[in-house]
């Protein structure tokens, strides 16, 4: 039997509840430009990373992506600093079983430093690793975010699970070599060899995510 080397929670949709500030901070971006920003839109930028719905809605806006990634830094930042974060349903029974376990963890996400701190600060969950968006030269769906957290930890990805909310993510998990739980926020996510879908991490324990590492 495969023993679990780690789990690695992406952070945003996943170990926090924040795609919908993210989703308030493209509005708001949006309408300083004089536009709007749909569901369409939404479904299309989850998971991000940043530089690609910067892109996205700088083409949509006619202006220029450093100015719309300037108006949307503000509004995050300001949002994630001043309101409070809630963690998803079953994140903290499920960390707290691989922490009883001596079992590592990482935090990975594409949001930056910054956020993550702020994320970081507002929960009471410790990482052994902790990786942002501006640490690695190529984020999610690239894996390398993934494959950096797990030379970080000493681990092989195939013996690791990942945590995540968006094709994205799940992408770049997928592609290190690491078994993935995937509990889909906006996205539809579609099960797979060494992939369990599921509504939310309540329905997960540490058996399932031995069992995943070992199908």
């Amino acid at each position: 039997m495969t023993d679990l080397a780690a789990v690695l929670f992406d952070m945003d949709g996943t170990l926090v509840e924040s795609e919908s500030m993210w989703h308030e901070a493209e509005i708001r971006t949006m309408e300083h430009f004089g536009c709007s920003w749909t569901e369409a839109d939404r479904d299309i930028s989850v998971g991000g990373p940043f530089e690609r719905v910067v892109e996205y809605m700088s083409d949509k806006i006619g202006n220029d992506p450093g100015h719309v990634a300037r108006e949307m830094v503000t509004e995050i930042e300001t949002m994630m600093a001043t309101r409070k974060l809630p963690i998803q349903p079953g994140v903290v029974e499920l960390y707290r079983q691989v922490v009883a376990a001596d079992i590592p963890t990482a935090l990975v996400s594409n949001s930056w430093r910054v956020l993550m701190n702020l994320v970081l600060e507002s929960v009471d969950l410790r990482f052994d690793v902790t990786i942002a968006g501006d640490e690695v030269s190529v984020p999610k769906p690239d894996p390398r975010p993934y494959v950096k957290a797990c030379e970080m930890l000493n681990v092989s990805p195939v013996d690791c699970v990942v945590l995540e909310d968006s094709n994205t993510g799940v992408a770049s998990a997928t592609a290190a070599g690491c078994a993935v739980v995937a509990v889909p926020g906006v996205n539809t996510i579609e099960s797979a060899p060494r992939r369990l879908v599921v509504s939310s991490l309540v329905e997960v324990d540490l058996a399932d995510l031995r069992m995943l590492v070992d199908s």
